[in-house]
């Protein structure tokens, strides 16, 4: 076979290549939205995987970064890589937070609120896939506390911030379609130490999401006439450490047989991170339910029905009140 034949057989595979990952993909998310240094955004999970996508992207457009990160040394290496390649003069701080911990994440809002900056994007993006059950140090399941409850706590306390902003200011949740397959609320049993199993792991992580986008309806109405709006973000399959419990992913041999379905419908964290820049940098305000920049689909269809009714809300707002109840006197 000659060489022109090879050259037309590979720009022919990386055509289809392409044309595969743009359909179960999309395109790249472009804006021109520059900030001040007034503006400040806060992201949860900032130091790897999608949270570093959107870091990186943001942080050429002039706002103030807050990276919320458990491990604090890796968001302080990313802190320093991001001033090596942007300048001494970029605003980005590191604080750490644990979501499985409310006491920490009442520390982490005192730091921002030292600042003194409003905030313009809360992004609550940290969050865990498949892990074995535990309890946090609050004797709350980790997986419901860390992926739901955590996220709730911390954007309860920075509302007044949020509020504070001039302009329409946005509360980003990264959630996930599993939300949609959950049929039982309240599940109190998986806010606490459930029996493992491969089926009640999947439920649990179903569950924290279910919650999150429900809290985020709720918190949606209540806002509706305040300068806050509030937004869920569906990134999709996006290859991170978030699978890092999933044996058919952190299993080599299994890892290294998949690739060739990875490389066309799954996305890079850069490519997971674009419905999230569209949420935070669109000059209009996005729909509640994101899943593509770029799509039309109705929102009914991808959003579990039972968000809409307001008792459930209304039961998920007390109980998570209660269950926070101390901490948001603490700051009362």
């Amino acid at each position: 076979m000659g060489l022109l034949s090879k050259i037309a057989i590979l720009l022919g595979v990386g055509t289809i290549t392409y044309v595969i990952r743009w359909h179960y993909i999309g395109r790249l998310y472009r804006s021109k939205r520059i900030f001040s240094s007034q503006d400040l955004v806060v992201i949860t999970g900032a130091s790897s995987g999608i949270g570093l996508a959107v870091v990186k992207d943001l942080v050429r457009r002039g706002c103030h970064l807050v990276l919320g990160c458990r491990n604090e040394a890796a968001g302080q290496i990313v802190c320093d890589q991001l001033r090596q390649q942007f300048g001494s003069e970029v605003l980005v701080d590191v604080y750490f937070v644990d979501l499985g911990s409310l006491k920490s994440i009442v520390s982490f809002v005192d730091r921002v609120g030292l600042l003194g900056k409003p905030v313009y994007a809360l992004v609550n993006n940290a969050g865990i896939f498949y892990a074995p059950p535990a309890l946090t140090a609050d004797q709350i399941e980790q997986t419901f506390e860390i992926n739901y409850l955590g996220h709730y706590l911390l954007t309860i306390l920075l509302l007044p911030k949020l509020k504070q902003h001039p302009n329409r200011s946005r509360i980003v949740n990264v959630v996930s379609k599993a939300q949609i397959c959950v049929e039982r609320f309240p599940d109190t049993e998986l806010h606490q130490l459930y029996d493992d199993s491969p089926q009640n792991r999947f439920r649990a992580y179903q569950y924290s999401k279910f919650c999150l986008v429900l809290f985020a309806h709720k918190l949606s109405s209540i806002l509706a006439n305040s300068n806050v709006t509030v937004h869920c973000v569906d990134p999709g399959n996006v290859e991170t450490a978030i699978y890092r419990h999933f044996p058919q992913l952190n299993n080599k041999v299994l890892y290294y047989l998949q690739k060739p379905i990875r490389l066309l419908a799954v996305k890079t964290p850069r490519e997971g991170a674009q419905s999230i820049l569209y949420a935070i940098l669109s000059g209009a305000i996005p729909q509640f339910y994101v899943s593509n920049h770029h799509s039309s689909e109705s929102e009914k269809s991808e959003v579990n029905p039972r968000i809409y009714n307001p008792i459930l809300g209304d039961t998920l707002w007390t109980l998570s009140r209660q269950m926070c109840r101390v901490h948001l006197l603490e700051m009362n």
